[in-house]
Parts: structure tokens; C-alpha cells; sequence
């Protein structure tokens, strides 16, 4: 064996041998400092390819059979059931859940699903309520006052069939459980389901009504698939040989967790993956037994510096926590003690870390690019031991962790004069100032105050002469002090979603070696200060505002900024001074991928603004790289030529622009969402939108998947467009909002691959020019008058789900056979409407009718037998006092009356619905009465809420 193999194989030996039973702390970390004296950095390939799936993780039986218990679960007598899934950490729990959760069967049967990830280890009650509002709604909430928020939730989830996952729990009070259950799960439809993953039998026993799911253990076959599949992914060629089979057992057994990582980093390390493959590491390195610690310890050793710098900086986040990549990255440049480690360290980091299997959890933004992540809690741990040889990181915090934290306090691993990371604990709120004397920190390297509440910051922040790292961000703060700009040392200065920021100090020039200055939606920002070209090492600055003074930004500063790249929008550019300005800014230069332009609307407009308009956009022509751009409050009459050439452009949106005609966008092959808002002079949309087309087989808007029109109040005409033999328009597209466009009268006919469509605050006539349209289509008609017996909804042939909102004028639905595919219809908030009286089609499977105050009769008699109405809502209409003809709905499982305090029920109709199951009637006093008094209409129904509370059945 050569010498250095040799030499890496002790290495390896030591890193197996540390990780056995410690006799002490002091050994175990002279050991580690040891081991990490000496890196095999030249052998490491840097990871370019992100592998995202892992096909040999599971036998398809453990999915296929969770699968049927979550899909079956309608058919039992349950309202709720709760199936725990149990396994070792990196066992592939979350996996499995993910590939139920996003399964087409699931995603059907299930209207609510929400996925919480568990902060920390504790599923909380405010986290788990504010986790689902966010998952199933898309809304982030702040309200922590429980009473309110389980009214929230519970209005969220109440009488459908949800889908919930709880990710991550490893601990659970009881009461908190019986809390859930009573006030949220308790008014869920039959057949809910809630997934939970954990690692421990008795969260499982505690929470589930199932026998706990277990996860099997790898088949050998498939530990040395998945293992082999990490290895040599995007390589040229395979080359296994026994020894790597029988080295990957020895090393990893059948740990998911250990797979990944062993296999990743023989991807991307060629003296590991040929030892491997070369020499018997039982024999050589005397294994006793599979130790995933080790393996993650070795994954780490084999790190070059910069990224195992990025992974033990990961540490000082709590367990759990998702780590944001920006933060992760610019607090590791804080800490680099060696300035030509500088041109190592930028986003790729985390995703190569992300591709090595060191990171779960990753959200991603429009461009691809990692937003977030999380750290599985075995890696988290070795992590912690890293960071304490490799960092000697002196940390402070001020905490507790967790919404229960009654008092504030500072903690940290030395005293504060040493201290040289300061952070603020997750959820903890300062007010509007800082108690501590930020003068005590005088070593202090980076700062995290961000979501604080401050408002205000001390001049003493001078005092912090080593200080590199500075964030602000989420707090109320107005003014920064200027004894800031004092801070030479200062690289990353966050003040991102600082919404009362209005300006920076006029000597910001001074911070010459900045090169992260995040001003990200700060929208009371009035202005940069000049001298914003000095910092050439500048990196990251995702907002620019141009002044009209001297002494403000402008264009030319942009000029030295060469190392610019990610997200860039420059506002007011109605104060760029000369036109070449905005050539020297040399956009094309920096690698941008979203790039946001806007000038301040005006209502009027002269020939000159308008040619200077064109002009300077013309020249802040963009790289070629460009994925994102958006254009607010152009000017000219017409757009520069280069925007029809961004052929790696994924999403356009051009707003309050006074152009005349739209550039040529159809030939770009990448887009994949366009909008179009408050363009008050375009008056058709013609032809030369979709580019010149050359070729026999043309496509044109290839990828285009969401077309919005907002707010066009002179577009009457989208012109017909003849199609040459074999061009394709629009070939897929799924969703078409067209909204505030009273005058346009028609859209393109060929729309047949479209799933969502919404028309609001415009004309009827254009569903008529829809002569093809896309099978089981959502259609939503929203604020706006339409014909009195929906004629203008005929061409919807198809259409899956109809929902009528706040239409203004009186109507009747009559008849229902122009719907043969209807399954949902909804009459929301139409105040006109006075009856609504139709045959009930075969197909229609759900009818919502809701606030509609001068609604007074309901009449939905059934075709036949055939009948599939299953589901039937009405709420919020006070003069309705019944729904004649029920009792023909046979198949009706589920009615909910809400808010009809006159309505009734025939003792005969609740008996001709035999198969109903669920049954919730609130706000309808005297028939609430009624069924409390005589209980025998309602011992059969399987689930019955009455106002706010739960009947038991057979009562």
C-alpha cells in the first residue's frame, strides 16, 4: 500500500476510534484537533449535481402500504386517524411521509393538507397552530393568543377531510394533544388523517390511534443500491467491486443516514472511493460495529476548509431550527481568518453541502436557489464538535429559547468581553432598545439582533472594532447611527425586511469592505447615499435607490460593482441624471438572476420622458443569465429589443407601464409565468407578442404555465392569431386570471390544456370566445354582472368546478345539462341572487352556497337515483328556511347549515338521508334545540357538531 494510503487510512482509523465511549472530554477533543490538523482537500472534487432522489430507499411496499391505511381511512368509523411513523434518525420517516403526502391519490382525496415541521424537539401548541395555518393556507401568523387561534384553525379544518403531518416530534404533553384533538380535530370531516414522525415508541403510544407504522431496515440489496447510486451518480462509469460492498456494510449497516453521507462523499472524493473499492476496512481498521457518528465524522473530515467551515458554523443554531442560507453564509465569512478563503465561500456552499446529504428540509425560491434548510439532529451534534475544534467558537445568546420565556437573559461559553457571536434566541422580543451595553461585546464578530423589535440602535455599536457581521433584519428601526460606518472590519450589514427604514448615514462610503449590504423590502428607504461604487467587493445588494441630489446613489455607482450577482432591484430610475449613467452601470457585466426596474408612476407623461425612459432601459441591458425580471412604471411607448432576446428568462412582470405595444415574448423558451398589471394605455394584444416563427414545427410560448392580465382598463381585443400548419400556442398552459379588463371581449380559443381560470371585474363575453377548453377546468367569476341564466357560461363544457363570487346582478341557474362534468359549484356572497332552483346533474358532487342575505328559496331536486351529491353547505343566508327537494339527495354524506337562523329540517328528510355521516349545524338556534331535545334524528350519523361542540353518536 502506497504511503499515502496509508497515512489516510490511520486517519480514518483515529476518526472510528474517537467516537467510541470517551474517557474524557479533554482526550476526545485533543483527538479531534488531531484529526483535523491534517485534510485530504486534494482529492475532493467540488459537488456540481444535486441528487434529489434516492430510489433504492424504500421497497415500494412501505409506501404502498402506509398509502392504503391513509387512503382507507374514510372507510372505517373514524373521524380522526392518527398513524405514527417510528424509526431510527436518517431512517427515511420524512421520505416516506413526503411521498404520501404528495401522492396524486392523496392530494385528491384530502381538501386540507398541512405540513409542520417541529422546531427544537417539543411540538408546541402556538407552533403547531401557526404551522398549519401556513401550510394549508399559505399565510404567515403572529397572533399568539390561543383562544383566537384555535378558531382559526378549527374554522380551517372544520368539516373537511384533511391531511396533517407533524415532522419531527420527539416530545408531547398530553394536554397539549387533548387540546388539538378537542378544539381542532374534533370538527374535522370522517376520514381525516394525521401523520407524525418521530424516533420514540412512546410520543407514538401517546399520540396514535394505529399501530405505530416501523419502519423496515434496509434490505442488504438495497443499502448497497442506494450506496452505489451516491457513489457514482453523474460519473462515467460504475466500478463496484466486493470489497465496497462489504466495506459499506461494515461502515454503515443499513443507516439511511449513513448511506447517504458515505456514499455522497465517495462521489466526490476519488482516493476515499478507491480505498474502498481496494481495501478490506474491517480487517485493516478493526470495526467492531457500524457507528453513524463516525461515518458523519469522517463525511466532515474529508471536507475541504470552506465548507466544513459552513457545516460547524450550522451548529449554533438549536437543533431543529431551519437555518437560513444567506444568514449561514455571510456569518461564515464573519468568522474566516484568512482573507483568500474569501473567494471560496458564497451560496454554492450550501448546495454542495445540500448534495453531499448533509442538509434536509431545503425550500427553494423561483430561481432554484436554497432558501432553507435543516439539520438532521445526529449530524447537528457532530457538528457541535466540530465547530468547538475548527472554530473555537466563543458564543453568546441572549435566551431562553421558546414562546414560554418569561424573563431575558445572556448566556454564553465566556465572558462577554470574549464573546465574538452574539445572537438572539428565535423568539425572543427586546422592544424597542438593547438592555446590555453593547460596549461590554468587544470582540464580537457578528451580531444577530434581527426580529428583535428594536427601534433603535446605540451609538456605542462603534466600540465593536472586530465586528464583521451586523444583522437587523424583521426590526422596527428608522435610523442607523452614524458611529456605524466607524465599523471598518463590518462585511455584511442586514437590514431586509426593515419596512421603517428611511435612510442609511451619509458616510456608509467609509465601510469599504462590505460585501453584503441587504436592503431587501425596505420600502420607506428614500434614497442611498453616494458612494455606493467604492465597495468593489460588493457581492449582494438586492435594492439600489436613486436620489435627486449630489449626494444620492445613481447608476454610474453601479460601475466598479463587478462581483454583483442574485437579486437586484434599482428604484426611482426617473432621477437617473444622464443617460450615460445607465450605460457605464454595465449591467451585462454582473450576474444577475432577478432584476427588478421601476420608476415612479406618473400620470402624466411628455415625449421626452418617454424617450428618456426607452433610453435608459435600452442601456441596463441585462447578463444573458438573467431568470427573473420585472419592469414597474416604464414610460416609453415601446420596449428595447434586447428583453425579446433573455432566453433563459423564467418568469416577466411589467406593471403601471405606459407603453402602446408588448415586446415579443412568445419565443422565449424558458417562461414559464408572465404578468401583465396596469398597462392603461395597451388596447390589443397583437400578433408580434409572440415573436417571429421560423421553423415548420413552431412553438410558441413552449413553457408558459401561469398568464395573468390585472388591471388593462383599454384592452378590447386580443387579436386572432392564425396558427401555421403545425404551430402550437400556449401548449402549457394551466392557469388564466383575467381581471379589471372590462373591454376585452375575447381570448384565444385554444386554451385546451388550461386547469384554473379566474375572470374578475370584466366582461362575460369572453368565456365565449373559449371554443376549446381544458378538461375538469376550475372556474372561478368573480365581481362582475353575467347573463340571468348563465348563457354566457355555455362554452364551459367542461368545466370540474364552478365557483359564482359577488356577482352584482340577479341570475338563475337553470338549467345544469349545458354542465355535464360539474362536480363542485359554489354561489358565494351574491347578494342579488333570490332563488336558486335546478335539477341536480349526475355528476355534480358538491353544491356551496354562502352569504347570499336575500336568498329565500332553495330547490335541488335530483335527476334519478343516480344522484352523486355527497356534499351540501349552506350558511350564511338568513332567509332561507329550508331546502325543498333534500330528501332526494340519497347519496348525501355530508350537511353543514351555518348561520340560517330560521331553517328547518323534516324529521323524514334526516331519515331518507341514509348515508349521511357528518352533520354540523351551527348559528341556527331553533333547530339546534330541536335535535338536542330529540336525539333519536341523529344516533345513526357518525359525526354530529351542534353550535361549537362535538355530540357523541348513538346518544
Amino acid at each position: 500500500m502506497e504511503a499515502s494510503a496509508k497515512s489516510f487510512l490511520d486517519s480514518l482509523r483515529n476518526i472510528f476510534e474517537v467516537t467510541r465511549p470517551k474517557e474524557s472530554a479533554t482526550d476526545y477533543n485533543d483527538v479531534l484537533q488531531k484529526i483535523f490538523e491534517d485534510t485530504p482537500h486534494d482529492e475532493f472534487i467540488n459537488p456540481v449535481v444535486r441528487v434529489t432522489e434516492f430510489p433504492y430507499l424504500f421497497h415500494m411496499d412501505p409506501k404502498k402500504l402506509l398509502l392504503s391505511q391513509v387512503i382507507d381511512a374514510h372507510k372505517t368509523s373514524k373521524q380522526l386517524s392518527v398513524i405514527p411513523i417510528v424509526g431510527v434518525c436518517g431512517s427515511g420517516k420524512t421520505t416516506l411521509a413526503r411521498l404520501v403526502y404528495d401522492d396524486r391519490e392523496a392530494t385528491n382525496q384530502f381538501k386540507v393538507r398541512a405540513w409542520v415541521k417541529v422546531e427544537g424537539h417539543e411540538l408546541k401548541l402556538l407552533h403547531a397552530a401557526h404551522g398549519i395555518l401556513k401550510s394549508a393556507l399559505g399565510i404567515s401568523c403572529s397572533i399568539d393568543d390561543v383562544d383566537e387561534l384555535d378558531e382559526i384553525v378549527r374554522d380551517t379544518l372544520h368539516s373537511e377531510r384533511c391531511l396533517i403531518v407533524f415532522d419531527g416530534i420527539e416530545s408531547m404533553s398530553k394536554d397539549s394533544w387533548s387540546h388539538m384533538v378537542k378544539h381542532w380535530f374534533d370538527f374535522v370531516d370522517l376520514g381525516s388523517v394525521v401523520l407524525i414522525t418521530t424516533c420514540r415508541i412512546d410520543v407514538a403510544n401517546l399520540v396514535g390511534n394505529h399501530t405505530p407504522f416501523e419502519l423496515p431496515q434496509l434490505s442488504e440489496y438495497a443499502a448497497r443500491s442506494m450506496s452505489r447510486h451516491l457513489a457514482y451518480y453523474s460519473l462515467e462509469k460504475d466500478v463496484t467491486t466486493p470489497f465496497m460492498a462489504k466495506n459499506v456494510a461494515a461502515l454503515c449497516g443499513d443507516d439511511s443516514l449513513s448511506l447517504r453521507l458515505f456514499g455522497s462523499c465517495m462521489r466526490y472524493h476519488s482516493k476515499l472511493r478507491k480505498l474502498v473499492s481496494s481495501v478490506d476496512f474491517s480487517d485493516v481498521m478493526r470495526l467492531p460495529a457500524p457507528d453513524a457518528s463516525a461515518v458523519i465524522l469522517m463525511c466532515v473530515w474529508a471536507l475541504p476548509r470552506h465548507l466544513r467551515h459552513c457545516f460547524a458554523l450550522c451548529s449554533i443554531f438549536p437543533k431543529g431550527y431551519p437555518l437560513n442560507t444567506q444568514k449561514i453564509i455571510r456569518m461564515s465569512i464573519a468568522h474566516l481568518d484568512c482573507y483568500h478563503y474569501f473567494s471560496d465561500i458564497d451560496d454554492s456552499c450550501i448546495d454542495q453541502l445540500i448534495s453531499m446529504s448533509f442538509f434536509t428540509d431545503v425550500t427553494y425560491n423561483d430561481c432554484g436557489e436554497a432558501v432553507d434548510f435543516r439539520m438532521p439532529d445526529l449530524i447537528h451534534t457532530t457538528a457541535e464538535d466540530v465547530a468547538r475544534i475548527i472554530l473555537e467558537l466563543k458564543l453568546g445568546r441572549i435566551y431562553s429559547i421558546g414562546e414560554d420565556a418569561a424573563t431575558l437573559s445572556f448566556a454564553g461559553n465566556c465572558d462577554s468581553g470574549h464573546v465574538e457571536t452574539l445572537i438572539l434566541a428565535p423568539t425572543i422580543c427586546l422592544g424597542g432598545v438593547l438592555d446590555y451595553s453593547l460596549a461590554e461585546f468587544l470582540n464580537l464578530h457578528s451580531l444577530d439582533l434581527s426580529c428583535s423589535g428594536i427601534r433603535m440602535l446605540s451609538e456605542d455599536i462603534c466600540a465593536l472594532e472586530e465586528l464583521r457581521y451586523l444583522n437587523l433584519s424583521y426590526t422596527l428601526i428608522e435610523m442607523l447611527p452614524d458611529s456605524i460606518t466607524d465599523l471598518s472590519e463590518l462585511r455584511t450589514l442586514d437590514l431586509s425586511w426593515c419596512y421603517h427604514l428611511k435612510a442609511l448615514p451619509e458616510r456608509l462610503r467609509n465601510l469599504t469592505q462590505m460585501r453584503h449590504l441587504d436592503l431587501y423590502r425596505c420600502e420607506s428607504l428614500s434614497h442611498l447615499p453616494s458612494g455606493i461604487g467604492y465597495f468593489e467587493n460588493l457581492t449582494s445588494m438586492p435594492l439600489l435607490v436613486l436620489g435627486n441630489d449630489s449626494d444620492c446613489a445613481c447608476l454610474g455607482d453601479l460601475q466598479r460593482l463587478n462581483k454583483l450577482r442574485g437579486r437586484l432591484e434599482i428604484r426611482n430610475l426617473e432621477n437617473a441624471r444622464e443617460i450615460s449613467d445607465a450605460k457605464s452601470a454595465q449591467l451585462r457585466s454582473k450576474n444577475l438572476d432577478h432584476l427588478g426596474l421601476s420608476w415612479t408612476s406618473s400620470s402624466s407623461r411628455s415625449k421626452a420622458d418617454e424617450y428618456d425612459c426607452f433610453e435608459v432601459l435600452e442601456q441596463l441591458e441585462p447578463h444573458e443569465r438573467l431568470k427573473v425580471l420585472d419592469l414597474t412604471g416604464y414610460m416609453g411607448s415601446k420596449f428595447p429589443r434586447w428583453i425579446s432576446f433573455m432566453y433563459k428568462l423564467i418568469k416577466i412582470s411589467i406593471s403601471d407601464c405606459g407603453c402602446l405595444e408588448l415586446p415579443a415574448l412568445g419565443q422565449l423558451f424558458r417562461l414559464e409565468e408572465l404578468q401583465l398589471k396596469g398597462m392603461r394605455y395597451i388596447e390589443r394584444i397583437s400578433p408580434e407578442i409572440y415573436g417571429d416563427r421560423d421553423g415548420e414545427h413552431d412553438v410558441t410560448f413552449p413553457l408558459l404555465k401561469k398568464l395573468g392580465l390585472y388591471d388593462l382598463p383599454m384592452l378590447f381585443e386580443w387579436s386572432k392569431y392564425e396558427l401555421p400548419n403545425s404551430s402550437i400556442l400556449f401548449p402549457r398552459l394551466k392557469t388564466l386570471t383575467v381581471e379589471g379588463c372590462p373591454q376585452l371581449r375575447n381570448m384565444p380559443s385554444y386554451l385546451n390544456t388550461l386547469l384554473h381560470l379566474t375572470i374578475c371585474n370584466s366582461s362575460s363575453w369572453i368565456l365565449h370566445s373559449l371554443t376549446s377548453f381544458g378538461v375538469r377546468c376550475s372556474v372561478l367569476i368573480k365581481d362582475m354582472e353575467i347573463n340571468t341564466r348563465l348563457m354566457h357560461l355555455t362554452p364551459l363544457h367542461y368545466v370540474q368546478k364552478l365557483v359564482l363570487f359577488n356577482i352584482k346582478n340577479e341570475f338563475t341557474i337553470h338549467p345544469l345539462e349545458e354542465f355535464p362534468y360539474l362536480e363542485h359549484l359554489g354561489i358565494l356572497h351574491c347578494h342579488q341572487v333570490r332563488s336558486i332552483r335546478f335539477f341536480i346533474p349526475p355528476s355534480l358532487e358538491k353544491l356551496h352556497i354562502s352569504d347570499c342575505p336575500n336568498l329565500s328559496l332553495i330547490d335541488v331536486t335530483s335527476y334519478s337515483i343516480s344522484s352523486h351529491l355527497k356534499e351540501l353547505v349552506v350558511e350564511d343566508c338568513p332567509l332561507a328556511t329550508q331546502v325543498e327537494n333534500m330528501s332526494s339527495c340519497l347519496s348525501l354524506r355530508k350537511l353543514i347549515i351555518k348561520g340560517c337562523s330560521e331553517f328547518k329540517i323534516d324529521h323524514g328528510e334526516l331519515n331518507d338521508l341514509k348515508k349521511l355521516e357528518y352533520l354540523l349545524i351551527s348559528g341556527c338556534p331553533n333547530l339546534e334545540r330541536r335535535l338536542q331535545m330529540d336525539t333519536s334524528l341523529i344516533s345513526r350519523i357518525p359525526c354530529v357538531i351542534l353550535g361549537d361542540r362535538k355530540v357523541s353518536p348513538h346518544v
